[in-house]
């Protein structure tokens, strides 16, 4: 499964958008944009699994009414894809105009949480092809491991698991710097006239949920070491997978 990695000391605009063409090629690759009812059906039943899944391991950070927003984000938009169509369609379309009229920091950023929510909708679709007819029936959680040890590339999930956990870095910067937020409210007006509403909006929404956090680095390494907890376990065949995690 190809990725690509950047440092946190600035990336260019030429380097988020190249970063961003690459996954979006990616993105509309994936099968979930054909009309294989049989498929689609079977990816919405995974997605519903594991979305369920993910809020019973980290239901004690979803009950905290400080995080919950940013981690129902996370869960839904970045680490479950929701309604990335819309916005991967958009930047598709307008890139070049939202390279020059967002903040640098900001385009590398959203390139990061690109990779994430498509790197795990083709973990997810891989997932469906291995599972195949079991996911025509509701699926337990041991079905469940089983279909993950045998799609196997633990690889693809750690790089997973590591691209949200560098997303909080760069979220707090980004938060808690009053000149970055300044310039990407003056530009909303403009973005929307450009045509890249959706692509605002989304950003502008992950910036709004991850505010009250007092640290989204802290909260991230703390989901990414619950999950990579699970994982393990899961291809140590441990008994009980999902269950006890601190």
């Amino acid at each position: 499964m190809p990725s690509s990695r950047t440092s946190d000391t600035g990336t260019a605009p030429a380097s988020a958008g190249l970063r961003l063409r690459h996954f979006l090629e990616r993105f509309f690759q994936l099968r979930q944009h054909g009309d294989d009812a049989v498929f689609l059906a079977r990816l919405q039943r995974l997605r519903a699994t594991q979305r369920q899944r993910l809020a019973d391991t980290h239901a004690d950070l979803l009950a905290d009414q400080q995080l919950q927003p940013a981690l129902t984000f996370l869960l839904d938009d970045v680490y479950g894809g929701q309604d990335l169509l819309p916005v991967a369609t958009e930047i598709r379309r307008a890139l070049p105009k939202a390279l020059k009229l967002l903040p640098d920091r900001v385009m590398a950023t959203s390139a990061l949480a690109l990779e994430a929510a498509i790197l795990t909708q083709e973990l997810d679709e891989a997932l469906v092809q291995t599972l195949g007819p079991r996911l025509d029936q509701p699926l337990d959680p041991a079905g469940y491991a089983d279909g993950y040890r045998d799609l196997g590339d633990d690889g693809a999930r750690r790089q997973q698991i590591t691209l949200v956990a560098e997303l909080g870095p760069r979220l707090d910067r980004y938060i808690r710097s009053r000149t970055l937020q300044t310039t990407f409210r003056l530009v909303r007006k403009p973005a929307h006239a450009a045509g890249f509403s959706n692509l605002y909006d989304f950003i502008d929404r992950s910036f709004r949920v991850m505010k009250p956090v007092p640290s989204v680095t802290a909260l991230l390494e703390r989901v990414a070491a619950r999950e990579d907890a699970i994982m393990t376990r899961l291809f140590a065949r441990h008994p009980f997978p999902f269950k006890d995690i601190p």
